[in-house]
């Protein structure tokens, strides 16, 4: 069985009392650190932290050490590494210094999760070098023997203050470590994640959801990845912005948003597809605040109740009819209305559809955002 050993610095930058981790510092080998360290990505498994490999940054660093022998990255890879004390010993140096070596064993072809170590920070730099040259040494610096919190919070943590992380990864990751803890953690960290992360995963993952499968971001691991969850988070703001007393309670809320949307997606099926403009973020944004604005003015009549999904759900289809999918299909003037101006120019010609049609005219009369040859008179 393969033994490891490195001459190390243990060091614990907080006192026992805060429960810190402690820290140990040494150079290996980047092929070596590969051999007991797992990278487990959040796209392949629940509850890891890593993004997705990006194999042109792996290669981007790989080439970084072709073009000069000068180029070197002095940065330390962050790992977590499961040992005990019986895996240190201390050895004298010159005058009084002391210093500690590391040694532990690690058997070949052992699955990741059989690994003592995980990457926390730094894969591709870690892959990159490998790619290399896996003799190439590099600094790391191991978290000895955190729990899972305390790996969430430091991924968190280092990649925000530094390069930053796509906010789809934090909120995805967030969701897979809810522990009151770590939320309070990252508040100490200035990090924020918008009151709505939780919504996005329900409506990925839940029974009756339209998108159930569809959201683009990590934690989908064999949906489409087609809805951005922005446009999730956004839409549903929307609709808690208006200030619907029945909507206020989270399920209602979520069942209001599911009946509106299950409607658009069995009225035409045939835009529940990738490159659809209809799941695109301008695309859900303003379909709901079309349906939104319709239906929060029948309950404002007293002819609508908001917390009776199959009542929500013929109301839109009702509203639908005013409506047609060739809007969605048909050559849009601009590439791109993902703006308020924007926003507000689709809304205005959903508007003018429905009272198009509802006057006998075609209902590419006048519209803003549509070519004007696209549909036919």
């Amino acid at each position: 069985m393969p033994r490891y050993e490195y001459s190390c610095f243990r060091a614990k930058q907080r006192g026992e009392e805060a429960g810190s981790p402690e820290f140990c510092l040494f150079f290996a080998p980047a092929g070596q650190v590969l051999k007991w360290a797992a990278i487990q990505r959040i796209a392949d498994q629940v509850g890891a932290i890593q993004r997705a490999t990006n194999k042109a940054k792996v290669r981007g660093i790989s080439r970084y050490f072709e073009k000069d022998g000068r180029n070197t990255i002095p940065t330390a890879v962050v790992v977590t590494l499961d040992v005990q004390d019986g895996n240190f010993r201390r050895v004298q140096c010159e005058g009084a210094q002391v210093h500690n070596v590391l040694a532990f064993e690690v058997a070949d072809n052992i699955t990741d999760a059989e690994k003592p170590g995980l990457v926390v920070d730094g894969q591709h730099r870690l892959l990159g070098m490998d790619d290399f040259d896996p003799e190439l040494p590099i600094p790391v610096v191991a978290l000895l023997s955190p729990d899972a919190q305390e790996t969430a919070f430091q991924f968190l943590v280092i990649n925000n203050k530094a390069s930053k992380v796509a906010r789809d990864h934090i909120r995805a990751l967030a969701l897979e470590y809810n522990e009151e803890g770590l939320e309070l953690r990252l508040k100490t960290a200035r990090l924020s994640l918008h009151k709505n992360y939780e919504n996005v995963g329900q409506v990925d993952s839940e029974e009756g959801s339209p998108f159930r499968g569809w959201i683009d971001w990590p934690a989908n691991r064999a949906g489409q990845k087609v809805v951005p969850p922005a446009a999730i988070e956004q839409s549903i703001q929307y609709i808690q912005d208006q200030g619907l007393q029945d909507l206020k309670d989270e399920d209602a809320l979520l069942e209001f948003y599911y009946a509106i949307w299950n409607a658009v997606k069995s009225k035409w099926p045939a835009l529940w597809v990738a490159d659809s403009r209809l799941l695109w973020k301008v695309g859900i944004i303003c379909m709901t605040k079309y349906l939104t604005d319709s239906l929060a003015k029948l309950y404002e009549f007293g002819t609508l109740d908001l917390t009776d999904p199959t009542s929500l759900a013929e109301m839109s289809n009702s509203l639908l009819d005013s409506q047609t999918p060739d809007f969605w299909t048909n050559p849009w003037k601009a590439g791109s209305y993902d703006n308020r101006i924007g926003q507000g120019l689709i809304v205005d010609d959903l508007v003018k559809i429905t009272r198009n049609l509802r006057a006998g005219l075609p209902w590419n009369t006048d519209l803003k955002v549509q070519e004007t040859t696209a549909a036919p008179e």
